[in-house]
């Protein structure tokens, strides 16, 4: 007998238990006692030519058990001397297990469990309470009153201010779902090869840095958020999944889903952001590059003249020279990268930030996730040549002399332009990063050492790093120079509104071939598809192509020539009072 022959006979089964018992659960409990002995026999290798009979036989034995329950003697459960005489009323827990009526311990019980307990190397008892530690707040507490500490329904019932029929449905539930345990293995990878999930968004970040601090580097986050991913899934089943007791998964669930990180769904809960796959990343790297060597010519004849255009302005001119490269290289891209996410816009739709919705921790944002294996290889990655970050950016109001200061910058491979968020690691507490580094450039940019009073111990410790990058440089006198853009207000608009224009030129000279590489979004399950904004589904088909333009640039010796160094794109923005 196979197991998917055993489960045909389901339906008759509980054809036949109705016909015996006066209540509905009567007649499943029967059925799944009946099915869960037929698993045992197979799991030992019983030999049974007769499928149907033999589970009826089992069932009409079980049947009778169930009628002598009420003339059943006192039993020792999980050391409770527990008095099981009360009729209905007090449920017989043992049996649930297949335990003999009268045998006086649990290390009676049948050898289904037996056989679970030692495949584990845990005793009945461990492994029953290890089960039972799984389960939900609600069945698992009726559960440890009842049969732990000897309650009875009655008194469950006055303790939680609920009826009593409802201590007895979870208590039924309770057992239900430790026979299923019993026999079923549920462990994923999860539980001995956790994988990682990096987190990134679009959009303004909440108070405290949601949806990254959400997250952050915890491992136990991130699988539960993996594994709740493809489907709503039960707190039981992720905690078996991940092999930790669901006493401990339940308040970081919560804290996922108060963060808008996961949703419920009735008893379950599911992942409600989109997640990236390796094979999502990868599948359209090679159509990107190779449009990008096709269309190089006729996108760097437009670059070309904005740059003309760029380097005849007055703020433009008023740069040291390696801040005019970076206002190169952030004109280069950004015309590009803005080409392309306009083109992904006609295709997917576009959501603008204002219409974002507004997070619980502050802020209006869209997260996505990257997860990668536990032996993943970080240093052959097929496409960190070609990864880039959306443009990010934020304002600090009224510093010393100014109305505002801003800090604006992609991030890319040294090899294209540069690493600009490595600047931020600097800094110690994510949510202050950004902050704590435009206070410094504007120190440094004001040359008022009294600024430099708010910010951290460490940032001003690794003051190499900001030399490394070309953020910085040291004068002969030790001094420290800025050695970024600094744009006003007016010059800044000047400059966005030149690109935009160059932008729009490229769209329009290149819109249908733009088009033969946006295609082929990702695919999400289908509970999530109101929730993930076409475009972020999108995101793959086009995101690696502007670095795939910059570095094409480079190769040919079209850009930044004789420049060996970083030149990061980034720029800060000095609003005078």
């Amino acid at each position: 007998m196979r197991m998917e022959e055993l489960l045909e006979h389901a339906d008759y089964l509980l054809r036949v238990a109705t016909g015996k018992c006066d209540s509905w659960e009567d007649a499943q409990d029967l059925v799944q006692s009946a099915l869960l002995e037929g698993l045992l026999a197979i799991r030992k290798g019983k030999k049974i030519d007769n499928a149907r009979n033999w589970l009826v036989t089992v069932l009409n034995r079980r049947y009778y058990d169930m009628l002598r329950e009420k003339y059943r003697k006192p039993i020792l459960f999980l050391g409770v001397d527990y008095d099981l005489v009360h009729g209905e009323e007090e449920d017989d827990f043992a049996d649930a297990f297949g335990m003999r009526h009268g045998t006086g311990s649990v290390a009676e019980a049948s050898d289904g469990i037996s056989d679970c307990a030692e495949d584990e190397g845990l005793t009945e008892e461990e492994n029953l309470r290890r089960l039972v530690a799984r389960m939900t707040r609600q069945c698992r507490e009726v559960l440890i009153r009842h049969y732990f500490r000897g309650q009875s329904v009655k008194d469950i019932a006055e303790k939680l201010a609920v009826p009593e029929n409802t201590v007895k449905s979870r208590l039924r539930l309770g057992r239900d779902k430790l026979r299923k345990d019993l026999t079923m293995e549920k462990y994923e990878k999860q539980s001995y090869e956790p994988e990682t999930l990096w987190i990134c968004a679009t959009g303004t970040p909440g108070l405290n840095d949601e949806p990254y601090s959400l997250v952050k580097d915890d491992k136990i986050v991130m699988n539960l958020l993996i594994l709740a991913y493809e489907k709503p899934v039960a707190l039981p089943e992720l905690a078996d999944a991940i092999g930790i007791s669901t006493t401990y998964i339940e308040p970081i669930v919560d804290r996922l889903v108060e963060g808008e990180l996961m949703k419920r769904a009735g008893d379950k809960v599911f992942t409600d952001f989109i997640i990236y796959s390796e094979e999502d990343r990868i599948s359209t790297l090679e159509i990107q590059k190779e449009l990008a060597t096709k269309l190089f010519d006729a996108i760097w004849k437009e670059v070309e003249e904005g740059l003309n255009l760029l380097r005849g302005t007055e703020y433009y001119q008023k740069q040291n020279a390696s801040a005019r490269l970076k206002l190169e290289g952030y004109f280069a891209l950004r015309s590009v990268y803005q080409s392309v996410l306009k083109a992904r816009d006609e295709v997917a739709g576009h959501v603008p930030v204002s219409e974002y919705p507004d997070r619980t921790g502050g802020g209006r944002w869209f997260a996505m996730g990257n997860r990668y294996p536990a032996d993943y290889d970080y240093d052959n990655c097929p496409y960190d040549l070609y990864n880039i970050s959306g443009e990010g950016g934020g304002y600090i109001q009224c510093l010393p002399g100014a109305r505002s200061v801003g800090l604006y910058d992609y991030d890319l491979d040294n090899r294209v332009l540069g690493k600009a968020h490595t600047v931020y690691h600097t800094v110690g507490d994510p949510s202050e990063a950004r902050e704590c580094v435009i206070k410094f450039l504007y120190a440094v940019y004001r040359d008022d050492e009294s600024l430099l009073s708010g910010i951290s111990r460490k940032t001003l410790e690794n003051v190499d790093v900001f030399l490394e990058l070309d953020y910085l440089e040291r004068s002969p006198e030790g001094k420290l120079k800025l050695k970024i853009p600094v744009l006003s207000e007016e010059d800044r608009n000047a400059f966005y509104g030149l690109t935009n224009e160059y932008a729009e030129k490229l769209l329009s000279a290149l819109r249908g071939e733009y088009a033969k590489m946006i295609k082929n979004p990702v695919n999400v399950p289908k509970h999530l598809l109101s929730d993930v904004p076409d475009f972020l589904r999108y995101l793959n088909t086009c995101c690696y192509f502007p670095s795939a333009v910059i570095l094409e640039a480079r190769n040919r010796g079209r850009f930044l020539v004789d420049h060996e160094g970083p030149v990061p794109a980034v720029i800060m923005f000095v609003s005078e009072k």
